[in-house]
């Protein structure tokens, strides 16, 4: 069907107190090779002059696709998000953070993987180079992408694919790497992190309705987890092994506030181990609640081995493996 038409893409940025990147994550967007989308940009009631730089990209651009959402009380990463969503329809949708920034060829590269012959996934996700506040490059790339962490820090002399490694231009001070076109579908329903953060991906709206938590506060900053977790549980993901995108690391970011310094990465000095279990028991709270919604979705079956993987990952590790042998006769 060489005549089908292209979906028409949502993109949504929150944005609150940050003035030094927000104009570049925007014209990021703005420089996209696919061009069918819409932007909005919420600003979560900034106490800066963070929506007076968003205003002033948004002039220069002077592009209809583009529209700011000024909020007059700040309610969080999941309440902008939610704000951003309601204005928002598009069949696919994407979050960019404010620092972060996307390669030209995101958007495109993203649909492409979704409308693949092979399997229909909620969400695709892509590596990230690492930047610094001053977007100068400071890691080719995050080495647990796609990987079990575990597995990948006990490597000792690991091989370097040397496709991997950068041609350096000193005279145009850029860095050239070699194109990697390789996709990996992921379907494991675990509970645990193999991606980057929501700015690498591209989810189905549908699903977003679906996983989408109800409770503003509780996930204020960290709502990423949240709806990745249920959505790898609920449909599976598609990772682009290549980076599409920038991470910047600038020291005042809300999780990721760690300077790298090679070997293991550890992006965050917090202890997650708190708010994982919080938002675990927010998401089997939303599974039990919302049982008819998600029964509908994905079938009785399918429902009751999410709830049994979820409850496994909140009880110790035997009563756990009790839970995942269940749900495998299911």
């Amino acid at each position: 069907m060489s005549d089908s038409k292209l979906p028409h893409l949502s993109v949504v940025v929150t944005c609150f107190n940050c003035p030094d990147y927000v104009g570049d994550a925007i014209r990021s967007v703005a420089r996209q090779s696919f061009r069918d989308f819409e932007c909005v940009i919420v600003d979560d009631a900034s106490t800066d002059h963070s929506a007076a730089v968003v205003q002033q990209t948004l002039d220069e651009l002077a592009d209809s696709r583009f529209r700011l959402i000024r909020l007059e009380k700040n309610v969080g990463q999941t309440g902008a998000t939610r704000r951003g969503l309601a204005e928002t329809k598009a069949p696919f949708v994407c979050f960019l953070d404010s620092d972060d920034l996307w390669n030209e060829d995101f958007l495109e590269r993203h649909l492409a993987a979704h409308l693949n012959e092979s399997y229909a996934v909620g969400f695709t996700a892509c590596n990230a180079r690492l930047i610094d506040g001053q977007g100068a490059l400071i890691a080719g790339g995050v080495y647990w992408f796609g990987k079990d962490r575990a597995v990948a820090d006990r490597g000792v002399l690991a091989p370097i694919d040397p496709a991997r490694v950068p041609e350096l231009d000193p005279q145009s001070e850029s860095a050239k790497w070699a194109r990697q076109i390789s996709y990996r579908l992921y379907t494991r329903r675990l509970v645990h992190w193999v991606w980057v953060s929501t700015s690498s991906m591209m989810f189905r709206r549908s699903l977003i309705d679906l996983v989408f938590p109800s409770d503003d506060e509780v996930f204020r900053l960290h709502m990423d987890f949240y709806i990745v977790v249920m959505a790898q549980m609920v449909a599976g993901s598609l990772l682009i092994d290549e980076p599409l995108y920038a991470y910047r690391l600038h020291g005042l970011n809300g999780a990721a506030d760690n300077p790298v310094l090679g070997g293991r990465l550890h992006l965050s000095a917090r202890n997650w181990g708190s708010t994982h279990a919080r938002m675990l028991d927010r998401m089997l709270d939303a599974m039990i609640e919302q049982r008819a919604r998600f029964v509908i979705s994905l079938g009785e079956k399918q429902y009751s081995r999410m709830l049994l993987r979820m409850r496994a990952a909140r009880a110790n590790p035997l009563i756990g493996w009790v839970f995942i042998l269940r749900s495998w006769l299911i």
